[in-house]
């Protein structure tokens, strides 16, 4: 079975959380419609150094949904983060894929959000607080739509596509610990890339280099790599930075 490898997949907020049609694929077509995210797991008390996240092992990833799951938890128990991914052709056959990039800072105490997404065909900002999730559209200065939903289902919605598809792309090593943000946490080290992985955009992959760092709780701190596919080679990088001291406002379109 091929490993399916969306490597701009982002749920994010471009979508209502309850579910209505995605943004535009790397590939110009339709996303597939997005569901609402699935309840989040009865929290487990937090891993130490001594024994693994959910999902992980000394090799790596051996379970991409419990590995996914055990990083909400921590998510969603704080403390605040400002998140950055980016991922970026820096190599290409035919003018191949396109860059895409998401800032969000994300508070878990007040329960707020505020994101900004920049993708192939739409540049939205997105704010939640209050139960209300917003959505600006940044070119033509508008709000595009308001909903009700839960912080939980938001803040879970923001990334899953993106961290699911890079749980399951990987060959890891582990390659002992480093300090992040003043704890200390593993670094695995990205050996390969999976046989069989397929990018909607750019084909199969066919190697990988550079490294993944994850707290004792799993959450995913840091990934910084580099992908080489059929017709393109891509850098991505993802990052929670700021632990503890992010706080969120409301921008000056919602104000």
């Amino acid at each position: 079975m091929h490993r399916a490898h969306l490597t701009t997949g982002f749920v994010l907020l471009l979508v209502v959380v309850a579910g209505c049609t995605g943004p535009a694929s790397e590939s110009g077509g339709p996303a597939t419609p997005t569901e609402t995210p699935a309840e989040t797991p009865t929290p487990t008390p937090a891993s130490t150094l001594d024994s693994y996240p959910d999902g992980w092992s000394e090799s790596g990833v051996e379970d991409a949904q419990a590995a996914r799951d055990a990083h909400y938890r921590a998510v969603l128990a704080g403390p605040s983060a400002t998140i950055e991914y980016r991922s970026r052709v820096i190599e290409s056959e035919n003018n191949t894929g396109s860059d895409t990039t998401l800032q969000m800072a994300l508070d878990t105490e007040t329960q707020r959000l505020l994101a900004d997404i920049d993708g192939r065909d739409t540049h939205r900002e997105a704010y939640f607080a209050d139960g209300r999730l917003s959505r600006w559209d940044v070119v033509n200065r508008t709000v595009v739509s308001e909903s009700q939903t839960e912080f939980r289902l938001v803040a879970q919605s923001i990334d899953r596509g993106v961290l699911i598809s890079h749980l399951l792309l990987y060959q890891l090593e582990q390659n002992g610990t480093v300090r992040y943000e003043g704890a200390t946490a593993r670094r695995y080290e990205v050996t390969g890339v999976h046989p069989n992985t397929l990018s909607n955009a750019y084909g199969a992959a066919s190697s990988g280099e550079g490294h993944i760092v994850v707290g004792p709780n799993g959450r995913i701190l840091e990934l910084e790599t580099t992908v080489t596919y059929e017709r393109a080679t891509v850098r991505y990088r993802y990052a929670h930075t700021r632990l503890g001291e992010t706080t969120v406002s409301a921008p000056d379109w919602r104000s």
